[in-house]
């Protein structure tokens, strides 16, 4: 009988401990995403970075690189970076072109 009681206990905690959980996964998955804002930098489930272009209901979309945009559901925010800002583009350095060296003469016999 009292293992009975211990068993129904036991089991009775446990869901208590799965609700509990779910409702906290809940809350911080409404929190993100009520942290979204235009300009923000995003990762999407898929791996995608890129910033916030605009938001519309549960829809948003992204520029990964100038020019490409994407449109998502929220729901597939992975995390979200406010502060971060979008680093500037920097033209690369031309290099001046590697010198050859003179071909060898075979030497004289």
């Amino acid at each position: 009988m009292s293992q009975d009681v211990f068993l129904v206990i036991a089991l009775a905690v446990l869901i208590a401990m799965m609700f509990m959980s779910s409702r906290k996964r809940k809350k911080q998955a409404e929190a993100l995403l009520s942290s979204v804002k235009v300009g923000s930098s995003v990762v999407l489930h898929s791996g995608i970075v890129g910033e916030v272009v605009s938001i519309d209901g549960d829809r948003a979309v992204i520029e990964t690189t100038p020019g490409t945009k994407i449109a998502f559901l929220k729901g597939a925010i992975r995390s979200v970076d406010a502060s971060a800002k979008p680093a500037e583009k920097k033209p690369a350095a031309k290099k001046p072109a590697a010198k050859k060296p003179a071909a060898k003469k075979p030497a004289a016999k």
